[in-house]
């Protein structure tokens, strides 16, 4: 049987409960192939009795001794265990109503035809959905198959972990016959953020690609810079201006202010690309700051001469639209 068909039987039998009644239909639904190996054995051992076939199929439900006979020889009989004794129990009832049927002429057990029947009807009434449902564990497997060869390629240290993570995930989750949505999402999003670190690493790289005329340090500058940016929030850019990564992002700035200051889209934009024109006209590269950020920061005892000096913090944002302040204090309140 399939695992299938083994979960559907088991569910089955669950069902029926741990009464008395649901005990006995249970038992009655597992005692086919006991019924069919009783049907055999008549057949092949005609004038035979129930010992006869418990000691051929479950020989420790047979049990043999050694006793004296009249003459005072040593004999070995047997007898049925006290679990085949109990009044009509299941091997008694399947062995009255067995008939001596030869294993050829018997009803299969397994029906081959009809279970290949079966699961070309299931096949056929399969929705887009479910058919992509029963897909997903390939889909993920070569999803997964992808990105390492994609990563051996670029090799990013945490992609190199990430993937390691999500293959143990994902073995887990696609154990089961039936994994749940929510589990399968996240090792999608987890392969998608995979994937975004890889393509991000490749803008990267083509971005900060290096020229033949710059000195061997230059370039492992540079290949350490997009190695930091992939892996830290914060990167600082070593040689401001001058240095070799500066004056790649210099040079992205000066060419985002020509694109912009040719394609105007509306009149706003049209305006705004006309003065970044003129201020390209006049050296100036960048463009106009969208706000001003200052942030005072300050070591002073509080609330008396005598406190203990402890950290202050000031911050202010200026846009054109939008002013905010905010601000974190310390007090010393052991002597306050």
């Amino acid at each position: 049987m399939t695992e299938d068909l083994l979960e559907e039987q088991s569910e089955v039998l669950a069902k029926l409960g741990t009464s008395a009644e649901g005990a006995h239909l249970r038992a009655r639904m597992q005692s086919a192939c006991l019924l069919s190996d009783m049907e055999s054995f008549k057949a092949a051992n005609p004038g035979c009795c129930l010992e006869d076939f418990v000691r051929w199929y479950s020989p420790r439900d047979y049990i043999q001794e050694d006793v004296l006979d009249d003459s005072g020889n040593r004999v070995t009989k047997g007898e049925l265990s006290a679990r085949m004794k109990i009044p009509n129990n299941m091997w008694v009832e399947a062995w009255e109503t067995a008939r001596p049927t030869p294993a050829r002429r018997q009803r299969r057990l397994f029906d081959d035809t009809k279970e290949a029947e079966k699961v070309l009807h299931y096949l056929a009434v399969q929705k887009p959905a479910d058919l992509s449902r029963h897909l997903l564990p390939c889909v993920i497997h070569a999803a997964l198959l992808k990105v390492k060869e994609e990563e051996i390629a670029e090799d990013i240290p945490s992609v190199k972990s990430s993937i390691k993570r999500i293959i143990s995930h994902s073995s887990k989750v696609l154990r089961f016959p039936s994994p749940e949505d929510k589990k399968l999402e996240d090792i999608i999003n987890q392969i998608i953020t995979v994937e975004a670190t890889i393509a991000r690493a490749r803008s990267l790289k083509a971005k900060f690609a290096t020229d033949r005329s710059e000195s061997a340090e230059e370039k492992e500058d540079l290949e350490k810079f997009v190695s930091c940016l992939l892996e830290q929030p914060e990167v600082p850019i070593v040689g401001a201006r001058r240095g070799p990564a500066g004056s790649i992002v210099y040079k992205m700035f000066v060419s985002a202010q020509r694109v912009s200051a040719l394609a105007p889209v509306d009149e706003e934009t049209k305006k705004t690309a006309m003065s970044d024109d003129k201020k390209l006209l006049s050296g100036t590269d960048f463009p106009s700051p969208a706000g001003r950020e200052v942030i005072l920061r300050t070591t002073v005892p509080r609330p008396a001469p005598y406190s203990k000096a402890l950290p202050q913090r000031m911050y202010s944002v200026l846009t054109k639209e939008d002013f905010r302040l905010a601000g974190a204090f310390s007090s010393d309140t052991s002597f306050f």
